[in-house]
């Protein structure tokens, strides 16, 4: 019998998911019309299949978001949660939503897909009204098939697949978290769901502990070069100057430097790596700019305060106290933890003569790119 072994460098390098369902290229996807809020088919679009593709402006960072994305729209379009997938994390196929942090995915996130599934709903029994030349209110929907009081019967993909929604969208003109988008129909009220919250499994799982997803890392392009930072031993040095003969007998490897910035390319990923240790570099000499750990908790108490809000203040809590018979202090400390990646970040740019496309693990995506070129949040290893 075959043991079978997970190491716990393999198993965490599969665990840092932004994304779930959008790994294949994007040419495999169906592309919306346009990528304006106050358009319908920015937000979802429906195959001739009846299968139905919503994109999501915002990324998963492993918490299965695509998963109730997914119910939302399945649950306000009345189709299968299976028929349902979800496209997130490709400048050139969403609406910039913001990043993902926090409780926003779904809290602020879903409130547009939502809107516009229920308005895609609306729109499809209206195009089955008029073809059938009978109320909407004597139609109804299962999974996404349109049936009449005398049982003629119509499938989502049979009225609109393949094409866009030419319906317009209430936009409030914002980007990101605060983007809001809504159209005629209201939404389902919670009474009637039948999807949304209900348990579904996540299917991203099993490809990340047997080690079949793709992170960044696993990105290749032809020609493409590794590279590495040089990064100063304190933060805030600056580069004096650096040997290119430390490591001219690495084969291929480029020394590239602008401004403040040092790296190292090769056509090897190792070669760059051994560049990066070996490359010799005078840096300036500056202080150390943050305090010792042992000494971080006193510098806190002793820094100077910028500013104070209290939310309310009510009851008088001084005077209170101060009549108390007894009175119980305490002192609670944590060290400080940072809101980071548990590897080094990673990307990989392709440029080519029309587009640059960048892939990369942020939570950002759609807000990162000024520019706009086509970045997609592709699972990092972490």
């Amino acid at each position: 019998m075959n043991a079978f072994t997970l190491s716990r460098r393999s198993l965490l390098a599969a665990g840092g998911a932004l994304v779930v369902r959008f790994t294949a290229p994007a040419q495999a996807q169906t592309a919306p019309k346009s990528r304006t809020p106050d358009q319908l088919s920015s937000w979802l679009a429906v195959q001739q299949n009846g299968d139905v593709i919503a994109f999501f402006g915002k990324i998963d960072v492993g918490q299965g978001i695509e998963v109730a994305i997914g119910q939302i729209v399945a649950e306000e379009l009345d189709v299968a949660f299976a028929r349902v997938r979800v496209v997130m994390g490709d400048t050139a196929l969403t609406v910039n939503q913001g990043g993902a942090s926090g409780s926003t995915g779904v809290e602020l996130g879903g409130v547009p897909l939502r809107y516009a599934a229920a308005e895609a709903r609306r729109v499809l029994l209206e195009m089955a009204a008029a073809k059938f030349a009978v109320p909407v209110s004597e139609l109804a929907v299962d999974n996404g098939v349109i049936t009449t009081a005398d049982k003629r019967q119509i499938s989502y993909g049979a009225l609109i697949g393949g094409q866009d929604f030419d319906v317009p969208m209430q936009w409030n003109g914002k980007l990101g978290n605060p983007l809001t988008a809504r159209g005629v129909a209201q939404p389902k009220p919670p009474a009637q769901y039948k999807i949304v919250g209900r348990s579904f499994p996540r299917d991203d799982v099993a490809a990340k502990v047997f080690a079949r997803r793709r992170y960044v890392v696993d990105m290749k392009v032809p020609g493409m070069l590794h590279g590495r930072m040089i990064r100063p031993p304190v933060a805030g040095a600056a580069v004096v100057s650096y040997d290119v003969a430390s490591v001219s007998g690495i084969p291929g490897v480029k020394v590239v430097a602008k401004g403040g910035f040092l790296g190292v390319v090769a056509p090897k990923e190792w070669n760059a790596i051994r560049a990066a240790e070996a490359l010799k570099v005078v840096w300036s000499d500056v202080p150390q700019p943050f305090p010792e750990q042992a000494k971080l908790h006193d510098v806190i108490r002793a820094a100077k305060v910028l500013g104070e809000k209290a939310e309310f203040d009510q009851g008088g809590a001084d005077a209170a106290l101060a009549k108390a018979t007894d009175v119980i202090t305490a002192e609670y400390e944590w060290p400080f933890q940072s809101h980071a990646s548990m590897a080094p970040a990673c990307a990989l740019v392709d440029v080519q003569p029309d587009k640059v496309t960048v892939w990369t693990g942020t939570q950002m995506a759609c807000t990162l790119s000024g520019l706009r070129p086509r970045m997609r949040a592709t699972p990092i290893c972490a």
